[in-house]
């Protein structure tokens, strides 16, 4: 085991400092501290993925969204802790770095650049993802990384850090967008194949990190975030753009672009959808909204904190009126999976203020208005927060909260499982690993045997 953590870099961008500072070597271990009990039939991998450069990179031009991805898995097993993981996602420039041959796989030449956003798993394979280009990479059992892949031929270029499955049909949704292409909607099968339903041409291209969905349509976010490479300072060039409105549209789930109906937005940006389902001849989307992004910050998201809203969209007069849900800083929502694209209850989130702070995890109930946090202890900031459902669950948190926890006191991270029903309460588990996990995107819980309705990831 090799954790020896490079705590920064360099002075000058705090994605390179504390927690953000990349770990320097993978880690694996075993026998891990448990304090409390790890629930039995939590069978399966609780994963983590974000940026962490295999080399030092030039602070000065360093973006966080670039770095090489880092995958980090936790292994449970009948109430037991077996391993924790940390591999490199072995991009062409990690691979060289490491002194590796290249991955296998299609178009190295122009897509094998770096990894580092989320997972997901089609048709019994674990990918990591990254948007914008970039092909997902194939993972083994134990984080290894196997591939490049564009499942199977049916990509007609690069993929999304953010699809959503529908557990009605069994399909992953996404909106995929790069320079010299049009915005694409794909749907991905469980047979891990990819169909492109619609390719909507934009007069610019925007930033489209996510994508909501109810029973008639898929939600797209045209917001004034656009690719803009003559301005960039660091190698990432979409920033802040003045010029542009700001809009939300209704794709016909058949992908009919003729039908598309858009709707003028508050103007702002947003990465995450918490969820959007229909309601009579209303659409309902509920979202983090932050007032603008990459304006100040030129190496990262910390131009202010994102706020939980609910946008309703009138489908008939093409109205759009917002409601503030919870005015404190949020980020990284997640919800019950099963009730993605429809009516809902709760949904979680990780503390999320200005320049980038982390903080507890809040527990919203989007139908009373109301939020409770968890607070993990002074110094102990969470990561996204992921519900994983009881097995033989009726209510819809009835569940389990994981999350990857930093504690800056030890300059380690732990892995924390609440009891969703009582989410103020104590932890059931904690899990303590032996390295930092740093702050990063998104990750999911990947069951050996998924429940019904259920992905094997939520993505």
């Amino acid at each position: 085991m090799n954790h020896d953590p490079i705590h920064a870099f360099a002075s000058g961008n705090r994605y390179l400092t504390g927690n953000f500072a990349p770990v320097e070597a993978e880690t694996t271990a075993f026998e891990l501290k448990v304090t409390g009990h790890i629930p039995e039939a939590l069978n399966g991998r609780f994963l983590r993925v974000g940026p962490n450069p295999v080399t030092a990179p030039d602070a000065m031009h360093y973006h966080w969204f670039g770095g090489t991805g880092m995958a980090h898995g936790l292994r449970l097993r009948d109430g037991k802790a077996e391993w924790f993981r940390s591999r490199f996602v072995k991009d062409a420039a990690a691979s060289a770095a490491l002194g590796l041959a290249p991955l296998p796989g299609p178009a190295p030449e122009h897509r094998a650049g770096a990894v580092n956003t989320n997972f997901t798993r089609v048709g019994g394979r674990l990918y990591v993802l990254v948007e914008a280009g970039n092909l997902p990479v194939e993972l083994d059992d134990e984080l290894e990384s196997v591939a490049r892949a564009d499942f199977g031929g049916t990509l007609e270029a690069g993929f999304t850090g953010h699809p959503k499955f529908d557990p009605v049909t069994g399909e992953l949704h996404a909106l995929t967008y790069e320079p010299g292409e049009p915005v694409r909607y794909v749907s991905v099968g469980r047979d891990g194949r990819a169909s492109t339903r619609a390719r909507i041409e934009l007069p610019h291209l925007p930033l489209i990190h996510d994508v909501a969905f109810t029973a008639s349509s898929i939600v797209i976010l045209d917001l004034p975030v656009t690719f803009q490479p003559q301005h960039a300072l660091a190698p990432f060039p979409w920033l802040w753009d003045d010029r542009r409105d700001a809009r939300i549209g209704l794709l016909p789930r058949d992908g009919d672009v003729s039908r598309l109906q858009w709707f003028a937005a508050p103007r702002c940006f947003a990465f995450h959808f918490v969820n959007a389902y229909d309601e009579g001849d209303r659409t309902i989307v509920d979202l983090i909204r932050h007032s603008r992004m990459f304006v100040h910050d030129r190496h990262g998201p910390g131009d202010g904190a994102g706020v939980l809203v609910r946008w309703t969209l009138e489908r008939a007069s093409g109205r759009l009126s917002e409601t503030v849900l919870d005015e404190r800083g949020s980020e990284f929502p997640r919800i019950n999976g099963r009730f993605e694209g429809r009516a809902y209850r709760y949904a979680y989130t990780a503390r999320w203020g200005e320049q980038c702070t982390f903080g507890p995890a809040s527990k919203h109930d989007m139908r009373r208005g109301t939020s409770e946090a968890h607070d993990y202890g002074p110094g102990r900031v969470t990561l996204e927060p992921v519900f994983v459902r009881r097995p033989e669950a009726v209510e819809e948190d009835d569940g389990w909260i994981m999350s990857y926890v930093y504690d800056a006191s030890r300059n380690l991270s732990d892995v924390v499982i609440l009891d969703a029903q009582d989410f103020g309460g104590d932890p059931v588990a904690t899990i303590q690993l032996p390295v930092r996990v740093p702050f990063g995107f998104h990750g999911g819980w990947a069951a050996d045997t998924p429940l019904p309705g259920e992905t094997a990831d939520a993505a």
